[in-house]
């Protein structure tokens, strides 16, 4: 079971102590991510947990182990909207350590993908085409510049995501 970056009893008494205050002094812990932890603490009584989140502007990428993605989004989206709504931004749940495909999955959803192609482009790099299936077009959640560089920062790798056109 993971935990949240600040510790039970500070959430529970809104009070930090010297540990988590030095946690956020250092920039172990962001103001974010004592933000989302505040939300999941009322949510589920630390039932929930993540690793880190990090700020990409209009959307914030909140990064957890793999099998606790579904538990984070919650029933129909209910836990993912109401941290979206208390921070004010979007909010993408990922799964720490993934692959390419299931960070491109969690990044679009709920759009899905077509496929993944590896490009080379003129310099002999390798670059990943990330298809995704026309209807689901309208259902992108960001504009493809930050979803692109949201990937690029969880795998590293330099990705360019496109719409099916048929």
């Amino acid at each position: 079971m993971m935990g949240l970056p600040i510790c039970d009893v500070c959430l529970k008494s809104g009070i930090l102590c010297q540990g988590c205050e030095d946690k956020l002094k250092s920039g172990e812990v962001s103001e974010l991510e004592l933000e989302i932890s505040k939300v999941l603490y009322r949510l589920a009584e630390g039932k929930l947990g993540f690793k880190r989140a990090i700020d990409m502007g209009d959307v914030v990428i909140i990064i957890t182990d793999r099998d606790q993605v579904g538990k984070l989004i919650g029933k129909g989206g209910k836990i993912v909207r109401t941290i979206s709504r208390a921070i004010g931004k979007r909010v993408r749940i990922v799964g720490e350590d993934s692959d390419l495909k299931s960070v491109a999955e969690d990044v679009l959803a709920p759009a899905r993908i077509s496929g993944i192609n590896i490009v080379y482009g003129k310099d002999g790099k390798e670059k990943f085409k990330i298809r995704v299936i026309k209807e689901d077009a309208r259902r992108i959640p960001a504009s493809l510049d930050v979803l692109n560089r949201i990937i690029k920062r969880l795998t590293g790798e330099e990705t360019t995501i496109v719409v099916d056109e048929y």
